[in-house]
């Protein structure tokens, strides 16, 4: 482990539990640490919605759970938890989301940039793939 991974030992030890995380080489990991930003979300908040156009930013829940609903309704298509992550659809798409994401509880995610994700999308086969399968199987993005 190199003086940078140990700095990210938290990040690192969170992602160490869940796939594709797992099973990323080591550099990606780190990068993927080195380059997450954990946001605070309260009850009820709005992380994201389609208004907000296109997404930016890659999330991953570290703690807490999210609401994936249809607007405006607001009836749960899906619930989200710790090591689920969103909203890879638009991402890809460079899209806005067609769904609203919303913290159930007090939440904590980690939010990439979407020029990091684009790069490990680059460098990580296992990251491309599991990103790639995901968008294909999930249809509440």
């Amino acid at each position: 482990m190199t003086d940078t991974s140990n700095a990210l030992e938290p990040i690192l030890s969170f992602l160490h539990r869940y796939v594709p995380y797992t099973q990323m080489r080591p550099v990606h990991q780190e990068y993927l640490a080195m380059y997450l930003e954990q946001v605070f979300y309260a009850e009820n908040d709005v992380i994201l919605k389609s208004e907000d156009g296109s997404v930016d930013r890659f999330y991953i829940i570290k703690q807490g759970s999210v609401s994936v609903e249809k607007e405006p309704l607001r009836i749960a298509e899906t619930i989200l938890g710790p090591g689920d992550c969103f909203p890879i659809t638009g991402l890809l798409q460079n899209s806005a989301v067609n769904f609203q994401h919303r913290a159930i509880k007090s939440t904590i995610c980690y939010k990439l940039k979407q020029s990091h994700f684009e790069y490990l999308m680059q460098q990580s086969d296992v990251f491309r793939h599991f990103c790639t399968q995901k968008n294909l199987d999930n249809h509440t993005e």
